[in-house]
């Protein structure tokens, strides 16, 4: 019976990605496709693949940083491979990032992180990476919001995801810096999530109290985490800013590798709505969601349909693609070691 709400979610997420492909397609001129998939510039096209292995190498440097703050650092080679093969099943089992957070948390104890302190390195990283994206999800909102080609409905919905987002931002500024608050706020929004989920899931499937509680205490000990050690900080975060800004570059690079040059600023607006539609949809990745809500925005902003639709096809193939299949070759290797690991001497 467990199995019955896991097969509605696969075929929502099928669903999903064959309807924003098929939108995507039907929309778009085929002659015109065939034209600009025929002029990729495959010399152009290493810029995107080249910014997409800097971002992991960013990100494994992030963690690798936040566990030499926390006593526990592991290796810069061990932690790219933890961190290419975590985020992978992160895009194949959209569940918010909690199947990540769990491969994580075997990798790190089979390297002999305390389990208290792998929970805290990956809280830490994920807090950290989330601000950080609240910082360009504020700048590409905004520059929708004073961009004038859009209409009003368009308009009042940037406005108020952007309100939003600086609501969030001020949210987790205030709980950053005044500890009594933030364990307040965590026990009464776990109280209120624990109501609500009670109330629209089936019993059998509505989270523990337990379960919140341990949330709520892992996030308070993120936050404390940070607040103390708030020096040893500054690498990681620079190191997680500069990620996303490779980001960013993978998908500048694809525009590229299909003759054209999107300015900084719609490019920031792009992948706004990239990572929102990913973060949103049921597809692995927000497959086909994404690129259709992003296809979409450019095309209103003035970029031409037809390269706009195989640059995305390109930012899909080198940021999700190419991460998958060098996580295929270091799997094997790291099942190996952690085995090592756990082995007594």
């Amino acid at each position: 019976m467990g199995s019955v709400p896991t097969r509605r979610l696969a075929i929502i997420a099928v669903v999903s990605m064959l309807l924003g492909f098929g939108i995507l397609f039907f929309y778009s001129d085929g002659m015109k496709l065939l034209e600009a998939a025929a002029g990729i510039s495959w010399p152009r096209f290493l810029v995107p693949v080249g910014a997409t292995l800097l971002s992991y190498v960013l990100m494994a440097l992030s963690y690798e940083g936040i566990a030499v703050a926390a006593g526990s650092p592991i290796g810069l080679g061990s932690m790219l491979r933890i961190t290419f093969v975590s985020n992978t099943v992160n895009y194949l089992i959209a569940t918010g990032g909690l199947s990540g957070f769990a491969v994580r948390m075997y990798f790190f104890r089979k390297h002999g992180i305390p389990i208290g302190r792998a929970v805290t390195i990956s809280f830490v990283q994920g807090l950290l990476t989330n601000l950080a994206l609240l910082v360009f999800l504020v700048m590409g909102f905004y520059f929708l919001v004073t961009h004038q080609a859009l209409g009003t409905a368009a308009l009042v919905a940037a406005g108020s995801l952007l309100g939003l987002f600086l609501l969030i931002m001020g949210l987790c500024v205030v709980l950053l810096v005044r500890p009594r608050t933030r364990r307040r706020f965590l026990f009464r929004s776990g109280e209120v999530l624990l109501r609500i989920a009670r109330r629209v899931l089936p019993e059998r499937r509505a989270p523990r109290r337990t379960r919140m509680w341990r949330l709520q205490h892992n996030i308070d000990r993120g936050f404390a985490f940070m607040l103390a050690n708030w020096r040893k900080m500054l690498l990681p975060t620079v190191y997680i800013l500069l990620d996303w800004v490779a980001t960013l570059g993978v998908l500048w690079g694809c525009f590229w590798s299909v003759h054209l040059l999107v300015p900084p600023a719609l490019i920031t607006v792009g992948f706004s709505v990239a990572i929102l539609s990913s973060i949103v949809s049921l597809a692995p990745g927000g497959l086909g969601i994404m690129e259709g809500l992003t296809t979409g925005l450019f095309a209103a902003l003035g970029t031409p349909l037809a390269p706009t639709v195989i640059a995305l096809i390109l930012f899909r193939l080198s940021y999700y693609a190419l991460p998958f299949a060098v996580s295929l070759v270091f799997f094997r290797g790291m099942l190996r070691d952690a085995r090592e690991h756990s082995q007594p001497p």
